[in-house]
């Protein structure tokens, strides 16, 4: 019986997680020794422990999410545009996803906080 329950309660809090993560994420992040934050739309759907979607800078243009996963409060997913690769860590706390970020181009690599909030 007690096995039971800890499945059960396991089971809808990894429900509820999926729930929470669905959906219109906006926020944006800002690179280090950045002077500005650049705008930011993620656009998450999640089955188990798999991420699709897609992100961008807004409705107009995005990117699909690629390699998207979570693991407990820990979300990871890539993006790639024309020019440039992004590797994004997240954490889900409250009603935010927040953490940091890697980008890859040709002739550079530099790391940015990232912070978005859902849509409601």
């Amino acid at each position: 019986m007690l096995k039971a329950l800890v499945i059960t309660t396991l089971l809808l809090g990894t429900s509820l997680i999926a729930q929470e993560l669905s959906g219109r994420w906006k926020g944006g992040f800002k690179a280090e020794g950045g002077d500005h934050g650049i705008s930011q739309l993620i656009i998450l759907h999640q089955n188990g422990n798999q991420l699709t979607g897609s992100g961008g800078p807004d409705d107009s243009e995005q990117y699909p999410i690629e390699n998207g996963t979570v693991n407990g409060d820990k979300i990871h997913f890539e993006l790639t545009t024309a020019r440039s690769k992004f590797f994004y860590d997240l954490k889900k706390t409250e009603s935010d996803l927040n953490g940091t970020m890697e980008i890859k181009s040709v002739n550079r690599v530099s790391n940015a906080t990232v912070n978005l909030t859902k849509e409601k």
